[in-house]
Formats: C-alpha cells, sequence, structure tokens
C-alpha cells in the first residue's frame, strides 16, 4: 500500500528571537537588533554580520550568550 503521508522524524522548533545590543565607542548601548535563529551558535553567526567596528552583545531574554568583537 501506498504511503500516503510524510511525518517529519524530529519535530521542528520555532526560532528563538534573540537580542543583539550594539555599543557606541563611549559604552552606551546604541540599537537593539531581534536575532531570528534556531539556537546559540546560528544568532552569533547572524550577530557577527551585524559588526560595525564597535562590539556587540548577544541576549536570549535573561540569558547572556556572547561577546561579538570587530
Amino acid at each position: 500500500m501506498a504511503t500516503l503521508f510524510h511525518f517529519p522524524k524530529a519535530p521542528r522548533t520555532a526560532p528563538t528571537t534573540y537580542q543583539a545590543y550594539r555599543f557606541s565607542p563611549n559604552g552606551g548601548v546604541r540599537s537593539t537588533v531581534p536575532v531570528d535563529a534556531p539556537d546559540d551558535d546560528e544568532a552569533e553567526r547572524h550577530a557577527m554580520t551585524l559588526l560595525d567596528g564597535h562590539r556587540i552583545e548577544l541576549w536570549s531574554r535573561g540569558r547572556f550568550i556572547a561577546h561579538v568583537k570587530p
């Protein structure tokens, strides 16, 4: 009999929204950028694309993920 339905082997999870805090040269937060990613590593890779010469802190709610530096 033919298979009529295909079910995923692992449940798909929605991406987590991280916050990338971009800092100004004087150390204050210049802007906040939401980053949607499936995991911490992918969020950090995306945050690296936001670098503009100043550091970025990546957070997931109240959990610190990484410092991203130029």
